[in-house]
């Protein structure tokens, strides 16, 4: 796989379980404070935007609203550097980070990418639900943003992976999917360091040599 060496980061775990931007080569191209998605996060928003899939998900805007990374190697306890690779995010090759795409040249790709798949959600609850009078992108909004004020207040942190799953797990008050329930249970899983290390470790065995002398 090809590695663009101009393009690296280093990343942490936070007291959140979630990775964030500790450094990195161009700070122009990317808005850190969104922090980047691991592999399992990945693999998890991409199983739910399969079921978007039907009502017009488009793949080009999937794939522009994020630049994926590799293991390059361990920093430090809890700290990776990674670089950056051209890949698919919705079938990726290898395990991959995924650094959301919101400024520099490509400025507004990830908030492209926040639009485009709220209004494919509303699509999958009205087409899931008879409701009185049709879901709309105002409804959905109020929602999304009471939601965000709880956390503000709360004083959380919101990873770029919160905003995605607030909005691919919104549903009215009152109604549930089934596959909705599904996930809830999934997420309520802590994730396992011990089991992420050994991740890690597999991936630097199978990328040999390091990508070059930082």
């Amino acid at each position: 796989m090809a590695m663009d060496a101009g393009k690296w980061c280093i990343v942490r775990l936070g007291d959140d379980y979630n990775w964030w931007v500790h450094e990195a080569s161009d700070d122009t191209f990317c808005d850190t404070e969104l922090g980047i998605l691991d592999p399992k996060q990945i693999e998890h928003m991409t199983d739910l935007l399969d079921q978007l899939k039907q009502y017009g998900l488009d793949d080009e805007v999937v794939n522009g609203a994020f630049i994926p990374y590799v293991i390059d190697r361990e920093m430090a306890k809890e700290m990776l550097r990674l670089y950056e690779v051209k890949d698919n995010i919705l079938s990726p090759r290898e395990r991959i980070f995924c650094l959301p795409n919101s400024s520099g040249e490509q400025e507004g790709m990830f908030a492209e990418f926040i639009d485009h798949i709220m209004a494919l959600r509303i699509k999958l609850l009205n087409a899931s639900f008879d409701f009185k009078q049709p879901l709309n992108l105002e409804e959905v909004e109020d929602i999304l943003h009471a939601e965000q004020q709880e956390r503000y207040i709360a004083g959380i942190r919101t990873h770029a992976f919160d905003e995605i799953m607030s909005i691919l797990d919104c549903v009215p008050a009152g109604y549930s999917l089934d596959a909705d329930i599904e996930d809830e249970d999934e997420d309520k899983e802590d994730i396992d360091l011990l089991e992420f290390d050994d991740d890690v470790e597999e991936s630097l065995k199978i990328e040999g040599d390091n990508p070059g002398d930082w």
